[in-house]
């Protein structure tokens, strides 16, 4: 109530109706409705406008760290075309602030040697649950469950590792990487459309390589969309490197750890939600590193 009282004296404006929803507020004024975030870097929208990228609703007023939008209505569009909205925007975003980084040896070796380790940690720790659970006389029905679908999980971390030796290979030798400036949180519910699509919640923006973006969008909305020709589009639109599809290709196909601690709907529901995850995965790159034509030719 404080925040929205010295909002109301700082516009100096009548509020007509206020909500709170995902600590966010709205308000209804004799002037306009507005959405109040609270957001203490406003640094991000200086880069944006440098960057020529439009696609963003900018704050009209500052009270201390609140910063107070323009409410703008989300038409009712289907997933199909805000996913592809967000990949055109993804793709705008990360042409606009994109550079390229130069790498040490030693940098590169860091990234493989990590990434390396949390491959193996956890291929030995499912190892370790198979084991232990073939080991048993009567199992529950989480361990049967994970006995008939363990083998995707090691699947997936066998084509990831293979993926990682590619991507080191051509890493090596190259010797820099591309970075851009990332959303962090792209998913179906931070585009808003109207007259043109426009991204919001951007807290959590950094910069690294751009191929994190599409990466955490898939994690967030693998189940709503069909990413095989999203990923195709993004690709092209950004001229992707052999080593940055690499290892898109790598990210997007890690397990996680999951710890049978819970109930038994619980376990199930987790280790199922992975199963799906992973088989979709397991077929979008399978079927987006097929060989085209001029490849088998060569």
């Amino acid at each position: 109530m404080k925040t929205i009282n010295r909002i109301k004296k700082e516009l100096n404006c009548e509020i007509k109706k206020y909500s709170f929803f995902n600590n966010v507020k709205y308000i209804e004024t004799d002037k306009g409705n507005f959405i109040i975030k609270r957001v203490p870097d406003n640094k991000i929208f200086i880069n944006l406008e440098r960057n020529d990228f439009d696609n963003y609703i900018d704050y009209k007023y500052a009270i201390e760290d609140y910063k107070i939008y323009p409410y703008i209505d989300d038409f009712d569009i289907d997933d199909d075309e805000r996913g592809l909205d967000i990949i055109y925007l993804m793709s705008k975003l990360h042409n606009k602030t994109s550079y390229f980084k130069e790498l040490t040896v030693d940098e590169i070796k860091n990234v493989y040697e990590k990434k390396k380790l949390q491959i193996r940690d956890l291929n030995e720790y499912y190892e370790y649950l198979r084991f232990f659970i073939e080991e048993k006389e009567y199992l529950s029905p989480t361990e049967i469950y994970l006995l008939r679908n363990i083998s995707i999980i090691f699947i997936c971390l066998d084509l990831a590792d293979k993926y990682l030796e590619d991507w080191y290979e051509i890493i090596k030798n190259k010797k820099r990487m591309r970075i851009s400036l990332l959303h962090n949180n792209l998913n179906l519910t931070h585009i808003i459309e109207n007259n043109k699509p426009y991204l919001i919640s951007w807290e959590r923006y950094k910069y690294d390589n751009p191929i994190y973006d599409f990466v955490n969008f898939y994690h967030q909305d693998f189940d709503k969309l069909d990413f095989i020709d999203l990923l195709n589009i993004y690709k092209n639109n950004i001229n992707m490197s052999r080593e940055e599809l690499l290892m898109l290709y790598v990210e997007i196909l890690m397990p996680n750890k999951i710890i049978l601690d819970n109930s038994e709907i619980k376990n199930i529901y987790d280790l199922t939600e992975q199963n799906v995850y992973l088989n979709k995965a397991y077929y979008l790159i399978l079927k987006d590193d097929k060989p085209n034509e001029k490849q088998k030719k060569a």
